[in-house]
């Protein structure tokens, strides 16, 4: 036998091979049907969230910041510290108010030994004053009776109003040194005050979150030297995609998982929503429109500040609706919504309506009745009357 005809031999064999084949499978299909994972359509309540991530944060955070410029001469304490309100943190040195300090002092004490000094010649001249009153009335007397010539009466007279221009004139520099005291005390007092601002003190009972400042280091006014959060109140800021947002509003119920719950799963309310979104970078550098949204926590269980979370914001609530899986509807190209059902163990393409969802499931607002039996997997091409296993 030629080669040609053997290889068309071998041919004709295969082809009756596969036709065969292919007859047993539509033979078996005709027999017993197709199987198919189904569902049945269910009576339950269903709820509505918008997820996302967020991060555990302090409740109540204070950032304490340089006031002045100044070096940092010593750092109390550690990150992650228990600390009392009013507990010394870092403290600074400024050398250049220390010398203000110094200086307005002097100045300081320097007018007061001045009005002290005045003062006492003003008393002392008041003394004299008196006693050449005195003798100006006695001298007015002796002059009038002719016992006193002109030159002795003019002379008492002088001396009066010499003695009393010495005080107006003493008078006035008492109250420039006292105006000038008054300024220095003054100026001492805001320079004691900048100089207690060189100890940061804890404003509160609470824990130290972040610690900055180092050892030797020169500081700018607005440097942040150490931030403080008050213990046991913690919150959750989540950014949510602006699209997102229009379903989110106040006092939403929150769930909250993380790894570090295990199975735990806490809850919360939607507190606030900033007014603005906000540019963010996705991992895969898409640019987002997203708005920070903050989460009031009932319990904190185990979390602490910086830990990564999924929150689970409920934004509707259905009861006792009818619940379909969700990946047995699938969307035809006019945007219409449709399910296979399984009737008489064949497959019936119903045209169904849906409302809201959640991860697994899907509202069926017409279309289906609760205990009738879905193909569970909406992406089979399955077609019209196609008979499934019993």
């Amino acid at each position: 036998m030629k080669p040609v005809a053997k290889r068309r031999k071998k041919m004709f064999v295969l082809a009756g091979i596969v036709i065969t084949l292919a007859l047993a499978v539509i033979i078996m299909v005709m027999m017993g049907g197709i199987e198919a994972e189904t569902a049945q359509v269910r009576t339950g309540d269903i709820i509505q969230t918008v997820e996302d991530t967020g991060y555990v944060q302090p409740a109540t955070k204070y950032d304490l910041q340089a006031l002045q410029n100044a070096k940092v001469i010593q750092v109390s304490v550690d990150t992650g510290q228990i600390v009392k309100k009013g507990q010394a943190l870092v403290v600074l040195e400024n050398l250049d108010l220390s010398m203000q300090i110094t200086d307005t002092r002097s100045q300081l004490n320097q007018t007061t030994a001045s009005i002290s000094a005045t003062q006492a010649a003003i008393d002392r001249t008041q003394l004299e004053l008196k006693n050449a009153a005195g003798n100006l009335e006695r001298a007015r007397e002796l002059y009038a009776a002719g016992a006193m010539t002109a030159v002795d009466f003019e002379s008492a007279r002088l001396k009066v109003e010499t003695l009393e221009q010495s005080i107006k004139e003493q008078t006035q520099l008492l109250e420039s040194a006292r105006a000038q005291e008054s300024g220095l005390n003054q100026s001492l007092q805001n320079l004691n005050l900048k100089e207690r601002q060189l100890t940061m003190q804890s404003p509160v009972d609470g824990l130290v979150l972040n610690l900055p400042a180092k050892q030797e280091q020169v500081v700018n006014p607005g440097t942040l030297l150490a931030s403080v959060a008050v213990t046991g109140q913690l919150e959750i800021k989540a950014d949510i995609l602006s699209d997102d947002l229009g379903e989110v509003s106040l006092g939403q119920r929150v769930k909250i998982t993380a790894p570090v719950l295990g199975s735990k799963i806490l809850t919360g309310e939607v507190m606030e929503i900033y007014p603005q979104a906000e540019e963010k970078q996705s991992a895969l550098g898409v640019i987002q429109r997203r708005v920070p949204v903050i989460i009031s926590l009932h319990d904190s269980a185990n979390l602490k500040p910086g830990y990564e979370v999924k929150v689970a914001i409920e934004t509707s609530t259905r009861h006792n609706v009818s619940i379909i899986p969700r990946e047995a509807v699938r969307t035809l190209k006019d945007g219409g919504r449709e399910v296979m059902v399984v009737k008489d163990n064949r497959v019936e393409h119903r045209l169904v309506k849906t409302g809201i969802g959640d991860r697994e499931n899907i509202e069926s607002t017409g279309g289906l009745q609760a205990g009738e039996i879905l193909i569970r997997d909406g992406s089979l091409d399955l077609k019209e009357n196609t008979r499934i296993k019993g």
